[in-house]
């Protein structure tokens, strides 16, 4: 009745053409919405468990000259753990692949069994590796083991000693790894020899039981964990404990030896965020052995006089964007991570915090229209508000997003050989469609030189040599600006071409076969990136598409936890103004 009386109202003609337009609209929104995020976030929900893709990739590996391991190898030999991969299917095999190419290599001998009962495979290394081994570790290929942190767990104990160690994982729909319940486990010589002399599955009840808070045991409720952690599922674990337990991220937190739901490309980002990856300056300590272990070895101290050198002679401020429905969580976290490190911070909204606890975080709210696509009207307020009142105080100003985690030491290590009355600016390389100039990515952020705020405000904002407008793509109207100011686009990459800025999360770049050819980056970035481990520098400066809660861990393994016995070490100061105090 309704639709008789609209179209006499609008006519035959108008009404048909009405009706057709919305189903136009109406396929057009559901196209979209078919190769949307949220379509395939509500898939995963209504249609769990999630398979993780696991294929065959070389991320490759390298030396990084100037760490210590003595310490490490000589617990290697002192503590001889033989590690077993109980295999039941061609996903575990083909995820065991990747484990002997990592953390594997760090066992005294890796073991791989398919028997169908794992007693038959504890009880043929009892027999035959008696004399080789002090401690058997047996894990789920979704877990990631830390091999040093384990030896120094068991430096301590006495391998004659009847003693294992259990961690047990549920399964939960979400994670992106394991479809079943797994037990990680760890056992004596001692106990090996019990399974041998006990014919039925009941030897555990004749061992004793060691602590197992290191590695990780996990099962909470399904209904308390966030759906969104889905594809960082490892990070949860962490997380829980160090909210739940009320230890937070410092370093009273037990080293953790096992980390569970580990998928193909963490194994990876693990390996380089604690084997390679460091913040510049920053030597890092250790924990004394404890007393009666195998070997004696005193705690060592963090050395950080580099770092406070570096932080005193190269002073940054950073300028961090946010949204007002993000403050509370995002903003808070960034400052008591990376932003930390920065000389002085300046968080840029458009409304100021109503929530108590900020009061380190200096917040400016901007009279901007706060949406994406009047960024640059936002940055442009924000480089006029520093020009105006804190020019004198840095020598350098980094603007940069709040999903961006920043490792501070590198970019002052970066700067070091450059002055801030140089007009120059630093960030990750881009050009669109091959033609000049070239810009500097938004997304990992961008440090201008205080010459380079000067002419940006000064000749550029003021005198309108920049778009007036506060509509625009945000990093290539500054790159566009700055270009016709006269200053450099700097070479961010480190001395092997290696990138410092990325612009992109670093599974992404680090691990070969997420990205192709025809993904967005390969359009833009002007310096092809190496595949693998040679992407990345070990002094990366910033990465981009960090989840607020991975900061905490991101600064946790930088700063308060290496794998035990490993000193971080760093190449020379080349710089007079460091090298000659």
């Amino acid at each position: 009745m309704l639709l008789e009386r609209l179209k006499r109202i609008l006519g035959s003609t108008f009404f048909s053409f009405l009706i057709w337009s919305l189903i136009f609209f109406a396929f057009v929104e559901f196209y979209l919405f078919i190769f949307s995020s949220r379509r395939i976030a509500i898939q995963d929900y209504l249609q769990p468990p999630y398979k993780e893709n696991i294929r065959d990739v070389n991320v490759g590996n390298r030396t990084e000259k100037w760490d210590n391991h003595s310490i490490a190898n000589e617990l290697y030999h002192k503590v001889r753990i033989h590690c077993l991969l109980h295999l039941t299917n061609d996903r575990e095999r083909l995820k065991a692949k990747h484990i002997l190419k990592t953390w594997g290599t760090r066992c005294n001998r890796m073991h791989i069994s398919d028997v169908s009962n794992v007693n038959k495979a504890y009880r043929r290394i009892a027999r035959t590796q008696y004399e080789d081994l002090d401690w058997l570790l047996h894990v789920h290929v979704d877990s990631y083991v830390i091999m040093e942190n384990l030896r120094y767990k068991l430096a301590s104990y006495r391998p004659e000693r009847m003693i294992y160690f259990s961690a047990y994982h549920a399964a939960y729909p979400y994670a992106h790894v394991s479809l079943k319940n797994t037990t990680d486990y760890i056992f004596s010589r001692s106990a090996l020899q019990e399974m041998l002399r006990v014919s039925n599955d009941g030897y555990l009840a004749n061992m004793e039981q060691g602590p197992n808070e290191q590695l990780f045991p996990f099962q909470v409720p399904a209904e308390i964990l966030p759906f969104t952690l889905r594809c960082y599922f490892w990070n949860w674990p962490l997380i829980y404990r160090a909210v739940y337990s009320g230890q937070g991220f410092d370093s009273s937190m037990e080293m953790p030896i096992i980390l569970p739901y580990v998928d193909l490309n963490q194994i990876y980002v693990l390996e380089f965020m604690l084997y390679h990856l460091r913040p510049y300056g920053h030597v890092n300590g250790m924990p004394a052995l404890p007393a009666g272990s195998v070997m004696q070895q005193p705690a060592l101290p963090v050395n950080d006089k580099v770092k406070t050198r570096l932080y005193r002679e190269v002073r940054i401020l950073c300028m961090v964007f946010s949204y007002p429905h993000k403050y509370e969580q995002v903003v808070r976290t960034i400052r008591k991570t990376w932003a930390r490190h920065c000389n002085k911070l300046i968080v840029f909204s458009t409304q100021t915090p109503k929530q108590q606890g900020f009061e380190e975080a200096y917040t400016i709210a901007l009279n901007v229209t706060e949406d994406y696509k009047h960024l640059w009207g936002k940055t442009k307020a924000a480089f006029r508000h520093v020009y105006t009142h804190h020019l004198d105080e840095a020598d350098w100003f980094y603007k940069v997003d709040d999903d961006t985690y920043a490792i501070l030491e590198n970019m002052r290590f970066m700067l070091l050989d450059h002055d801030a009355d140089e007009p120059i600016y630093f960030g990750c390389n881009f050009q669109a469609e091959h033609r000049e100039p070239t810009y500097m990515s938004g997304g990992a952020g961008y440090v201008l030189s205080r010459e380079a705020v000067r002419r940006l405000v000064e000749n550029g904002i003021y005198k309108n040599r920049c778009n007036p407008n506060s509509i625009g793509t945000e990093d290539y109207e500054m790159g566009v600006c700055l270009h016709n100011l006269n200053v450099t686009a700097g070479d961010s990459r480190d001395k092997f071409n290696r990138y410092r800025f990325l612009p992109v999360g670093l599974p992404k770049m680090l691990v070969p076969g997420i990205i192709d050819k025809q993904y967005w980056l390969s359009y833009y970035v002007y310096f092809v990136f190496k595949e693998g481990i040679e992407c990345c520098s070990s002094y990366i400066i910033a990465i981009h598409y960090v989840v607020y809660y991975q900061m905490y861990i991101f600064e946790y393994f930088l700063y308060q936890m290496r794998p035990y016995g490993i000193i971080l070490g760093h190449e020379p100061l080349a710089n007079r103004r460091l090298n000659g105090t």
